[in-house]
């Protein structure tokens, strides 16, 4: 039938592949943990402070203006381990996805299945 192949949906003929049936074919080979991705993309992943887009000046019309670059991020707090270094710009899906096995992670370690505090809603 057309059981989970996403009829009627806007991706029409693809097979859907979340929720319990990938998760319970995952858990045939290997422990399966979900984690909340709650503010993932919003902190730094050394110092678990606040991040700001990356920005540039470009040059418009004959005028110089600041621009927001959506594909990095900067931590700009001054005792960062990133910072000190001078590594405080990295992407943000990089600086994300690490964020995301920390509390994934985090979550699976802990005894009351908890995240780390940055990570909590």
């Amino acid at each position: 039938g057309a059981a989970g192949t996403s009829v009627g949906s806007r991706f029409k003929g693809h097979t859907k592949r979340g929720g319990r049936k990938i998760t319970n074919q995952h858990r045939q080979y290997c422990i399966v943990g979900h984690t909340n991705e709650h503010r993932t993309s919003r902190i730094c992943s050394a110092c678990y402070r606040p991040v700001s887009l990356m920005t540039a000046k470009r040059i418009k019309d004959g005028s110089i203006k600041n621009v927001r670059l959506h594909g990095a991020v900067q931590c700009r707090y001054k005792h960062c381990p990133r910072y000190k270094s001078g590594r405080q710009t990295q992407g943000r899906d990089a600086n994300s996805a690490i964020n995301i096995a920390t509390a994934g992670a985090s979550s699976l370690l802990s005894v009351n299945n908890t995240t780390l505090p940055p990570f909590r809603p």
